[in-house]
């Protein structure tokens, strides 16, 4: 399952391991803190991270099934260590695979982070992406506000249509 979201991942990933813990939290608005638990990253991109668990399994297998998929009640509130400096996110499992009995995987799309924490977060990814070489990180990112702005012009665009035709038909009337 994990290499079928290889191919359709917005950004490139890089191998980054960073402590992190998670909590697992009701996506029905409640966003109590459910359990707790703590890995690593084994790599990481700008909307996105993979999570291994070699500690907890026991205790993660029940609720795993309430991750992802039709029977889906939990996303995971994330603290990400950037060496000293702790961001917080929500992600969506949106893969995960079990290595019995030692380890856990998990594919993870960030789905919500606060501004000062996107700030921060971006900052980590693309000193990463400059040291490692890569040049797609900003480039995936003017793709990205290129793309909003063209989702704003349409929306733009169908409102002036729309008022176009309102104020056409009053003055027909």
């Amino acid at each position: 399952m994990q290499e079928d979201w290889v191919g359709k991942r917005a950004h490139p990933r890089l191998d980054v391991n960073l402590p992190v813990h998670f909590g697992l939290i009701d996506i029905k608005g409640r966003r109590k803190l459910i359990a707790r638990f703590s890995g690593e990253t084994m790599d990481v991109s700008m909307r996105g991270l993979g999570i291994r668990m070699n500690s907890g399994i026991p205790q993660m297998i029940p609720i795993a099934t309430k991750l992802m998929g039709d029977k889906k009640k939990y996303d995971l509130k994330i603290g990400i260590d950037l060496g000293g400096d702790e961001i917080l996110a929500v992600g969506e499992v949106r893969w995960s695979l079990l290595e019995i009995p030692h380890q856990l995987k998990m594919g993870v799309f960030i789905k919500d982070m606060g501004h000062e924490e996107e700030g921060k977060w971006t900052s980590f990814i693309e000193k990463k992406y400059r040291e490692s070489g890569q040049k797609t990180g900003p480039t995936v990112r003017a793709i990205e506000s290129i793309q909003t702005a063209s989702n704003h012009l349409d929306k733009a665009s169908s409102r002036i249509f729309q008022q176009m035709k309102t104020y056409e038909a009053k003055q027909g009337k």
